[in-house]
């Protein structure tokens, strides 16, 4: 598996005007938007924020996962999936 190329974490969300997401050192990363004459954007926009954010942990978490290199413990179709989304967040699709 390949080190990862993307803006180390933990990252976290940033609310002020905008919902940012941010990096330990302050870089931003990312904010979301959407139609600002919904007046139900800003919990969605949060919410994609939050996934967004939580997105070096989720990686993180799929790379510790318990028999990883074992496909025999917990089946061909998982380790297929937890790959494919490593590699996407690696950008290796």
């Amino acid at each position: 598996m390949s080190e990862s190329k993307h803006t180390p974490g933990p990252w976290r969300l940033h609310l002020v005007n905008d919902t940012l997401i941010v990096a330990p050192d302050g870089t931003y990363i990312a904010y979301t938007c959407g139609e600002y004459d919904d007046d139900n954007i800003w919990p969605i926009m949060e919410a994609n924020a939050r996934l967004i954010a939580s997105a070096p942990d989720l990686l993180a978490a799929l790379k510790a996962f318990p028999g990883f290199t074992d496909d025999a413990t917990i089946g061909d179709k998982w380790i297929e999936t937890m790959r494919a989304a490593i590699a996407k967040a690696e950008g290796q699709q």
